[in-house]
């Protein structure tokens, strides 16, 4: 006669040590994931199916602003939702656009030395990874003249430099979802 060990109720998910190795490990939820357990016990891949599910990765949101206090205002209040990258001018923000994951968004300043923020979403448009990629300029050059010039480039919002922080950034969290 055996004796099977009880176990107890509610058990699943419950670590147990793997008789063959002595690892750690938690118990299969379904069959899939006991044979690729089996599979890994004999030397086989070692991840369950369901066990690789992707870390959802954070949203990045490239902010283009000669003005640092700017930029760290808004930083402060995106961060703790976002990956924020940072750009002094517009040559930098097209440097960088090769070097960081596609943004969910730009915010940029349109008068900026180097490169302007016209000419940084003109860049942008002609970039197939970066031509859906939405733009908001926050400008003190806010006349109508401006924002029509703007829009015909496909920039998604045009907001005053006046406007709160908090507001610019509730809206950057409306359009960057």
């Amino acid at each position: 006669m055996t004796i099977q060990p009880k176990r107890p109720s509610g058990s699943h998910n419950v670590p147990v040590v793997r008789p063959a190795t002595g690892v750690p490990s938690v118990r299969p939820s379904s069959v899939r994931d006991a044979r690729a357990e089996a599979h890994a016990i004999s030397g086989g891949p070692v991840a369950r199916p369901s066990a690789v599910a992707s870390a959802p990765t954070r949203k990045t949101i490239l902010l283009v602003d000669p003005d640092p206090s700017m930029r760290a205002r808004l930083r402060a209040l995106l961060e703790p939702q976002y990956d924020v990258v940072e750009a002094s001018d517009g040559m930098e923000a097209v440097e960088l656009t090769s070097k960081i994951p596609t943004p969910a968004m730009v915010v940029s300043d349109t008068a900026m030395p180097r490169v302007d923020g016209f000419t940084l979403a003109k860049i942008l448009r002609n970039n197939p990874l970066m031509k859906r990629v939405p733009i908001m300029f926050v400008s003190a050059q806010h006349s109508p003249q401006h924002v029509t010039q703007a829009l015909v480039i496909g920039v998604t919002q045009y907001l005053p430099k006046t406007t709160p922080v908090a507001q610019i950034a509730e809206k950057i969290r409306k359009i960057a979802l």
